[in-house]
């Protein structure tokens, strides 16, 4: 099963256009049509006919979030590309709901949601484009926890990049970047403890040199 985790935007969905994400690096999973959701894009060119996909939506509650009407969005583009594409995956849907808060309250309870909706062998697929800042924090967390206790494999960690044009105010520069090396480098950086800190060094520098 793929298990594909996407950070909901409080903002207006006027606010969140449909643009052609280029890929920086793995062109493997560039989609050339015009998305909301840099992360649906991902999904288009690796789900398969009849492979179970679930989206968990991370959701911000607050007095002005926008969240909801996104998140049906984001949904619609999803089924719309799974049809249009005839690729016939599976699909469901998930939320987990936090508050617009960074306590420590807010915090756990996103990494158990999320530690509680992850099944077990799950093939798993992040999109941090959007989300407040220390929710992302808790979300890489909540994935090294499913990949030390759910044996799951993490595929993709993305982030969608845009530019405001201050004079046409419209968006320019669109890239998706695959940023899921500095997932594994927080990961290695764990494991290294029991080692001194020029051999420390060392394997930072193996590692940027991949």
């Amino acid at each position: 099963m793929k298990v594909a985790i996407i950070s909901v935007p409080m903002m207006p969905l006027d606010k969140v256009e449909p643009v052609i994400y280029p890929v920086d690096g793995d062109t493997a999973i560039e989609y050339g049509k015009p998305i909301r959701c840099p992360l649906n894009g991902v999904l288009a060119r690796t789900m398969k006919k009849g492979e179970a996909v679930r989206v968990i939506y991370l959701m911000t509650a607050g007095k002005n979030s926008q969240c909801e009407q996104i998140r049906e969005a984001f949904e619609k583009e999803l089924e719309e590309i799974n049809r249009i594409e005839e690729i016939g995956a599976v699909l469901s849907y998930d939320t987990v709901e936090m508050e617009f808060l960074a306590t420590k309250q807010t915090h756990n309870k996103l990494i158990m949601d999320l530690a509680d909706k992850i099944p077990d062998n799950a093939e798993l697929y992040a999109d941090i484009t959007y989300g407040f800042k220390t929710e992302i924090l808790a979300l890489v967390c909540a994935l090294r926890f499913a990949e030390e206790f759910r044996n799951v494999q993490i595929q993709y960690l993305v982030y969608g990049k845009l530019e405001k044009n201050p004079k046409t105010r419209k968006y320019e520069n669109p890239m998706i970047f695959d940023v899921t090396s500095l997932y594994y480098l927080f990961k290695m950086i764990g494991f290294m403890g029991d080692i001194d800190a020029d051999s420390a060094s060392k394997k930072l520098k193996d590692f940027f040199a991949l």
